[in-house]
């Protein structure tokens, strides 16, 4: 495995250290870290989480733009462009929010996808996982 994508909610869990989602979060990064496997992000997710954790976790600008900061120099961040929004369009998913994920992930070569809505990736050709599926599978290997 070379490179997981992280889907917006598992990015904000991580983020904003949301209660009971947070751990898996923090520990399928800090697995990746230590096995050199790049962490993907869409760029998408940082607009979403800019929103989400200014309007509904109350944090200040500065802080949200703080934690983006420390995130970019581990993470990479997946475009989206003209090409995955046309992709997104033909697409069967029925999220056009999650097509523009998948196709951002498909571009960069995700070996995987980390979500807590598995369902939203049910068209997915990714193998799609929830963090603590993940977890439990790489404590097997």
């Amino acid at each position: 495995m070379k490179a997981i994508f992280l889907d917006t909610n598992v990015f904000i869990d991580y983020l904003a250290q949301r209660k009971d989602f947070y751990e898996p979060a923090v520990q399928v990064i800090e697995f990746c870290t230590k096995k050199k496997i790049k962490v993907l992000v869409s760029a998408l997710s940082f607009a979403t989480a800019s929103y989400v954790m200014s309007a509904h976790n109350k944090m200040a600008h500065t802080e949200i733009k703080n934690l983006f900061s420390d995130f970019v120099k581990h993470g990479i961040i997946t475009p989206v462009d003209s090409k995955t929004i046309n992709e997104s369009l033909k697409s069967e998913f029925i999220d056009f929010e999650d097509a523009m994920q998948y196709y951002s992930a498909l571009r960069e070569n995700a070996d995987i996808i980390i979500t807590r809505n598995k369902n939203d990736f049910a068209a997915s050709k990714i193998p799609v996982f929830t963090p603590q599926e993940f977890l439990e599978g790489v404590e097997e290997d």
